[in-house]
């Protein structure tokens, strides 16, 4: 048989693959045979619990993807997969220095950014990944960075601060992208990802869609600080001893929807065959580490595959193994609080967080647009097929009956201090769960919507 397809180390550019058709390749709706389309409920489960994905199973019965140190063979009718030694543990042993690190960094970014003519797209979070990727790049001319708000105020946000900081002490291109209305974007979300990722993302379609239009559709490279946080020492995974704690290492902030309302069907099986591969490995913090952004790549990789496909196509240093390596092999002391990167920003005079600024770490940005976007309900009697109808039920009520002590309520829940007093009391805050669930499920409405239309027209 012959090597057709190869797991990424870290899980970037999935590769699906269906184990009956043959069919495999990096956009899931080329893999998946829509007219004998059938369901995988312990798939689809997972995918709820963790808004993508994961363990390399889809909701699709028979489509799955290739995880990290996986090798997909073909005999030009059937596939097999493989799994191969994962060495990245032995790798972790290796000690190395923040001067070097820095130096392969930049110097991987300048040999990407001098490989084509055009100017240099840089989305500017104001954060230490971004705030990096502007600093190391050599020819400052020739960046272009946006920015968008997270709170009601989005030029208050802190965010747009610290970018707005930055460009001003660089030199460099700038501006803010108002945002609030990407909910329209999810057919466009299903369109790029079908059935594996959540429609948590729209936003980025909405930004580089505006973005475009500023650029008068001109092409520019885009470079991303995609998950340089996890390998610089800002992430810290607590220790896995089972299968359902492994579970856990991909949870993403809420955004997901609640597979026990939804199916009550438990996939921790699905997990356990991950967790007995690899827990002893698990016992390496800097592996857990890894494990970790391998888990979410799944979803991460959006941040790139976005504006790839809307014309700037993406690059991230921190996804090549031997710089994530180089940042872990780091000394813990000097990871301790990312101290290598304070001290680097404090020497260039752009270490922000020890200055005075007035902003708002508000984070309102879904709320904010459930407030400007009426969203059509989940199409119940479809979905009733796979999922709890009162769960459904609940997710629609919800979101579309937003009154004045909702909204009073919303206003406590993203006023920073007030929250945190509220969490202490015990308040949830059951609109954006159900948002959360709402642009889970909606790939899975499309999913079935495109199977009947499939079977239809058969």
């Amino acid at each position: 048989m012959e090597l057709v397809a190869q797991g990424n180390w870290v899980g970037y550019q999935t590769v699906f693959y269906h184990e009956k058709t043959g069919a495999f390749g990096e956009d899931i709706h080329a893999v998946i045979d829509y007219s004998n389309l059938e369901i995988d409920t312990e798939g689809l489960a997972a995918y709820l619990d963790f808004g993508y994905a994961v363990f390399g199973h889809t909701a699709v019965k028979h489509v799955k993807f290739l995880l990290p140190n996986q090798a997909l063979y073909s005999d030009g009718k059937q596939l097999k997969v493989l799994d191969q030694t994962d060495t990245i543990s032995q790798k972790l042993a290796q000690r190395s220095h923040e001067d070097d690190v820095m130096q392969l960094i930049q110097q991987r970014v300048n040999t990407w950014a001098n490989s084509f003519p055009e100017n240099i797209l840089i989305p500017t979070s104001g954060g230490f990944d971004s705030r990096l990727m502007n600093v190391l790049l050599d020819d400052k001319s020739r960046i272009h960075a946006y920015t968008y708000g997270t709170s009601f105020n989005q030029g208050a946000s802190r965010e747009s601060v610290y970018a707005g900081l930055l460009a001003e002490r660089l030199g460099t291109t700038w501006q803010r992208i108002p945002l609030g209305k990407f909910n329209g974007y999810m057919d466009d979300w299903f369109d790029q990802f079908g059935p594996a990722v959540g429609a948590s993302g729209t936003y980025h379609i909405e930004f580089y869609a505006k973005i475009r239009n500023l650029e008068n559709q001109a092409k520019l490279g885009l470079l991303s600080g995609i998950i340089g946080d996890a390998w610089a020492g800002a992430v810290h995974v607590p220790e896995i001893r089972s299968a359902r704690e492994y579970r856990t290492l991909g949870y993403t902030h809420g955004m997901r929807a609640d597979s026990q309302r939804a199916m009550n069907i438990d996939y921790t099986g699905l997990a356990e065959q991950q967790f007995d591969r690899m827990k002893t490995d698990l016992q390496h913090p800097e592996f857990r580490i890894i494990t970790a952004m391998r888990t979410k790549m799944m979803l991460l990789q959006y941040l790139i595959a976005v504006p790839s496909r809307m014309g700037f196509p993406g690059y991230s240093p921190f996804v090549e193994e031997d710089v994530a390596l180089a940042m872990l092999n780091l000394p813990q002391d000097r990871k301790q609080d990312r101290a290598w990167q304070r001290d680097f920003f404090r020497k260039q005079g752009l270490l922000f967080e020890e200055e005075k600024h007035n902003y708002t770490y508000q984070n309102s940005l879904n709320y904010y647009s459930l407030l400007h976007e009426e969203l059509a309900p989940l199409d119940v009697n479809l979905l009733r097929e796979v999922m709890q109808v009162d769960y459904l039920e609940w997710i629609n009520q919800k979101i579309q009956h937003i009154g004045r002590k909702e909204r009073l309520f919303q206003t406590l829940m993203h006023t920073p201090k007030v929250k945190g007093v509220l969490k202490l009391f015990g308040a949830k805050n059951e609109l954006l769960a159900a948002y959360f669930a709402y642009i889970t499920i909606k790939p899975i409405e499309a999913l079935l919507l495109k199977r009947n239309a499939s079977i239809t027209k058969a």
